[in-house]
């Protein structure tokens, strides 16, 4: 079980393997309940935040569990605010195009949902490429209590 060190600012290190995705999951999943989102809520904003990291581990960080990455999360003005962060390759993934659902599942496609994931859950995702001011790249995921 992960260590809550409090509710406004709380981050965890994770390296670049798989293995990684289910304490990423539970620290997430225990920091939405913590801010007061619904069980069936907080499971999906862990979904989607291990979506981003298994997109990171496997696409950017070839699944080399020598490197790390933060996943921070921050409450603003009843928002839960999700940042992971990396100094692998950059990647926005808002530049993926939504799937073409009756396509994917004529051709029993597997894998590849990820970021739609991330976009039905979350309220806004926004992507900043790591540039000499911000040595590293940073994916928010934000939701709002509704």
């Amino acid at each position: 079980m992960v260590a809550i060190l409090n509710t406004h600012n709380n981050q965890i290190s994770a390296s670049g393997s798989t293995a990684e995705l289910e304490k990423i999951r539970e620290f997430v999943g225990a920091q939405a309940l913590l801010f007061g989102f619904q069980e069936v809520d907080a499971f999906q904003i862990a979904l989607a935040v291990d979506e981003a990291c298994s997109n990171l581990i496997r696409h950017s960080y070839h699944n080399d569990n020598n490197r790390q990455f933060v996943v921070k999360i921050e409450q603003n003005n009843g928002e839960l605010i999700i940042q992971v962060m990396d100094n692998g390759d950059s990647f926005n993934p808002m530049s993926v195009p939504e799937p073409d659902m009756e396509e994917y599942f004529k051709k029993f496609k597997r894998g590849g949902l990820g970021v739609q994931i991330m976009r039905k859950v979350m309220d806004k995702i926004e992507y900043l490429p790591a540039q000499t001011s911000t040595a590293l790249n940073i994916l928010s995921l934000t939701k709002r209590l509704a």
